[in-house]
């Protein structure tokens, strides 16, 4: 018969859920994109606040931004540089518009295609948050030297051109 619950087993099951095995710790703290995942959300994390202040969330401030930097874009190409899901931004377009912070016109070169392009609402939106988030990326990249931050867009431009070419 086997003795259950005795003491050493409820130790080891201790050490175990605590994640004390052997190896445990080292391989989150190895894994890349776990790293990059936990970086990007802490970064995400301390922004949210001054888009709540202002009554946007983290997908409208994405857009915004891939829209301030790249101008008038249809839905396809918003898509693309968001890395969003298309029913995903199709709904932030329309909460942006009906916030007066995004406008939609037709492609004079195909009217299938719908353009959308930041307001001037949506441009005063961006200007005003946008020192709050360079603040948070400053922050977050404290320390680190010009070649240190020239390396680590390299890299990162190196994984996502891995990471895409790999779909």
């Amino acid at each position: 018969m086997v003795a259950r619950g005795n003491s050493r087993d409820k130790g080891q099951m201790a050490a175990k859920s605590a994640g004390t095995k052997a190896g445990a710790n080292e391989w989150l703290d190895t894994f890349v994109p776990y790293q990059i995942y936990r970086v990007s959300t802490l970064m995400n994390m301390r922004l949210q606040g001054r888009l709540k202040a202002v009554g946007i969330n983290l997908s409208q401030w994405r857009v915004l931004s891939v829209l301030r930097s790249h101008g008038c874009l249809s839905l396809t190409h918003i898509v693309e540089r968001t890395v969003m899901e298309q029913p995903t931004i199709s709904r932030v377009i329309g909460q942006l518009e009906d916030e007066g912070l995004v406008e939609r016109a037709g492609s004079p070169d195909d009217s299938r295609i719908s353009l959308v392009s930041l307001s001037p609402k949506g441009e005063a939106m961006f200007d005003a948050i946008s020192p709050d988030a360079v603040r948070h990326q400053r922050t977050a990249l404290e320390g680190l030297t010009p070649e240190d931050l020239a390396s680590l867009r390299r890299i990162l431009g190196h994984i996502e051109n891995n990471v895409s070419r790999d779909r």
